[in-house]
């Protein structure tokens, strides 16, 4: 059977803490982005599409089991693996279907070690698995270690002489040129010469390919030629409002200000800078998935394989005076979302505007493939809107803990908190979320309808 005959093939490429900076979102005016823009253009970009958690683990093991975290159980780090009864991953049951299943670098959850690397001063900081599952893969390279340059902090906003003084929020609050004869140790590169790899001779067989990419993840390292792309004196700073934290709950408040990122970034003058090494790691980002794409084109599998490009949270760089994601606003939910359908079926491009979860990417790869969707999932294929239906009648919904809960429906973000407390925004007037509508009266209707559509847990 030839590649074009059989099931097809599928390149997953996920990448950690990427908001909406890139070229195709017109999210920022500097982002340089032409690798991650021509993918878009080969299919369907999800123009407004949605995490179901602003935290790495949480928002992955949604995408692979289909569940909201109100479903799930997962809100942060619970282990899904130990679970009673627990339902089946989509990598369970595209085994089940005859895939070879490969991949390398952050699929499941980890990290580096930043800690034990700023305390030593070490050259490298080992990569901690917390969540990885031998038994999946048919072959899978786990990231080892990350290249660290050498005096940090870079940024000159904390002490590491003493270290014990450091928050942990700040052993990776850096960003920075790193060494040209370093860059070949980055995992991104690694995780792609492993990709190489396996495209150039792939199997016979239906395959999935997880490539895990690492940046934009703190810290922001990358090879000088990539912040050269972005000089320090014309950065374009987001537009922050100072008194925007006036109109929001208590727990909104507190989660935006703690730790005190915007303050500490401010006073320390590298507001600028920050923002730059986003952006250079992204334009390192995008040369990887280039990378990629350069290699599937080249493989004798190129005409079969759907190709799926997304992040697993956003990312605040001082909106809302926030910093990280761990929010329910704009920027720590909204993500890239791409699907490329194989060479084979080629479509016209297109871009769909409607609110999209992650939640629905399996559910569409499987309908693509011809799969049986999998029961019991909250999750629903895309494919019928990729094919010209209308937009779906269900919103997208973001969950940072229990209780918490933020709903995307047509121009309108409705956010609801443990304690009752309540946030509504219209988006279409009012996109960089600054008045709070929820307590208006004349708004009841939205806010009646955010809250029908809230999960119950």
């Amino acid at each position: 059977m030839t590649q074009t005959q059989r099931s097809p093939n599928i390149l997953f490429i996920a990448v950690d803490d990427l908001n909406g900076w890139i070229g195709a979102l017109g999210r920022h005016p500097q982002a340089r982005t032409p690798n991650i823009d021509k993918l878009a253009s080969r299919g369907t970009l999800f123009s407004r599409a949605y995490c179901s958690a602003p935290y790495c683990n949480a928002s992955r093991m949604s995408v692979f089991t289909g569940l909201q975290p109100a479903t799930s159980g997962i809100y942060q780090n619970e282990s899904y693996w130990e679970m009673t009864e627990r339902p089946r991953t989509y990598f369970e049951a595209l085994r089940e279907h005859g895939y070879r299943l490969h991949g390398a670098g952050k699929v499941f959850h980890g990290t580096f070690d930043y800690a034990t690397a700023g305390r030593e001063r070490a050259s490298t900081a080992n990569w901690r698995t917390i969540h990885s599952h031998d038994q999946l893969w048919d072959q899978f390279t786990c990231n080892k270690s990350e290249p660290m340059p050498a005096q940090r902090p870079l940024n000159g906003m904390f002490d590491f002489d003493r270290f014990e003084e450091v928050s942990p929020w700040n052993h990776l609050f850096d960003w920075g040129i790193l060494p040209d004869d370093r860059a070949e140790e980055t995992p991104d590169a690694q995780t792609v010469r492993c990709a190489e790899d396996f495209l150039a001779n792939p199997p016979d067989t239906p395959f999935l390919f997880a490539a895990g990419l690492y940046k934009p993840h703190l810290p922001w390292y990358a090879p000088k030629r990539f912040f050269d792309m972005f000089p320090l004196d014309s950065i374009v700073l987001p537009d922050v409002l100072e008194t925007d934290l006036d109109d929001v709950p208590d727990i909104a408040r507190d989660w935006a200000l703690n730790p005190p990122d915007h303050e500490t970034v401010t006073q320390a003058g590298q507001w600028k800078h920050a923002v730059r090494g986003y952006l250079a790691t992204i334009a390192y980002c995008d040369e990887q998935v280039g990378r990629l794409m350069a290699a599937l084109d080249a493989s004798p599998a190129a005409d079969n394989t759907i190709v799926v490009f997304w992040s697993d949270n956003g990312f605040h760089l001082g909106e809302k005076l926030h910093w990280r994601k761990f929010v329910l606003w704009e920027e720590a939910t909204r993500v890239p979302f791409i699907i490329v359908p194989p060479q084979s079926l080629a479509t016209s491009a297109q871009t769909l505007d409607f609110p999209a979860s992650l939640i629905d990417l399996f559910p569409t790869l499987f309908d693509m493939a011809g799969l049986a969707p999998m029961p019991g999932k909250d999750g629903r294929s895309l494919l019928p809107q990729i094919q010209g239906a209308p937009s779906p009648d269900r919103p997208a919904i973001t969950t940072w803990l229990q209780g918490n809960h933020s709903v995307r429906f047509g121009s309108w973000r409705y956010t609801r908190y443990h304690d009752g407390s309540e946030e509504l925004y219209d988006q279409d007037n009012d996109p960089m979320e600054r008045v709070n509508l929820a307590n208006r009266v004349e708004y009841s209707g939205p806010v009646e309808m955010g809250r029908s559509f809230t999960p119950k847990d």
